[in-house]
């Protein structure tokens, strides 16, 4: 899906599959911002038509917000894999957008490939309000379920913390175990697993579960990004051990009893 200036850009579909975009001569300003939400690969295609009619117009500025970047988790090169991320950052830069935000960019790589970026981080934002929300103590804890997370966030002024560590199988990638390697989890503890990202829900209720077992009284998950995939684990199971989810709608809105949406502004952010 792509917003202009507020307005979301109207698209149709040929019978064989193309593209047809709806003039939009009307949304069009001085100095414009694109909202990116990707979806499907079509979405490339649809930014690459509205950039080109803006640049055939008298814009002077064109800013690219990307709610989520698209192939971010293919950040390395990895044998017998193409180097997609890197492959996707070169078709954006190619569109010569004056400035591009991308939210929750999942690790710095995206940011050294795409030009004139810079990441957007709203869970540092919301996890003090969450906290409050809560009602946290000094004795509840922020966890990162992985070295990933802890990266992104533990320097970012919050005490109480906890870092993960996960086993995976190097076969299959699954996940078969986790170790609490830094931090405590005091009995009765409310705790907050902070992450970009949710998928199925492996990693989380992994470590929901072994936080429970060492005594946590709640586990809340705060991730930026939500797949629809989420629906197909069993993160959001009555007997699971993550009571809510925080997320915003930048990959989906559908509504549930234990996902709560954060709303995204822009004027925040770009």
């Amino acid at each position: 899906m792509i917003v202009l200036n507020k307005h979301q850009i109207v698209t149709e579909q040929f019978p064989n599959g193309e593209t047809k975009v709806k003039d939009f001569d009307q949304l069009i300003l001085k100095n414009n911002l694109i909202e990116f939400t990707y979806q499907e690969d079509g979405d490339l295609i649809r930014l690459l038509f509205v950039k080109k009619r803006l640049d055939e117009t008298e814009a002077e500025t064109c800013r690219l917000l990307i709610r989520y970047m698209p192939y971010s988790r293919m950040d390395r090169k990895i044998e017998g894999d193409l180097f997609t991320l890197k492959y996707v950052s070169e078709f954006i830069n190619s569109l010569q957008f004056d400035a591009v935000s991308v939210v929750e960019p999942h690790s710095n790589v995206t940011l050294e490939l795409l030009a004139n970026s810079v990441g957007i981080y709203p869970a540092l934002d919301w996890l003090p309000h969450l906290m409050e929300k809560l009602d946290f103590s000094e004795s509840d804890r922020i966890v990162f379920p992985d070295k990933g997370a802890a990266a992104r966030y533990i320097n970012s002024g919050y005490e109480n913390s906890c870092v993960f560590e996960k086993k995976r199988n190097p076969q299959t990638g699954r996940i078969e175990g986790m170790e609490l390697k830094a931090g405590d989890i005091p009995l009765g503890a409310k705790c907050i697993i902070v992450d970009d990202l949710c998928s199925a829900g492996g990693t989380f209720l992994w470590a929901g579960k072994i936080l429970k077992e060492m005594g946590a009284s709640a586990v809340y998950l705060l991730v930026t990004h939500c797949e629809p995939r989420i629906f197909k684990g069993n993160l959001l199971d009555d007997d699971s051990p993550i009571t809510s989810v925080f997320t915003t709608n930048s990959m989906m809105d559908t509504e549930h009893p234990k996902i709560n949406y954060i709303n995204l502004t822009t004027e925040s952010y770009v």
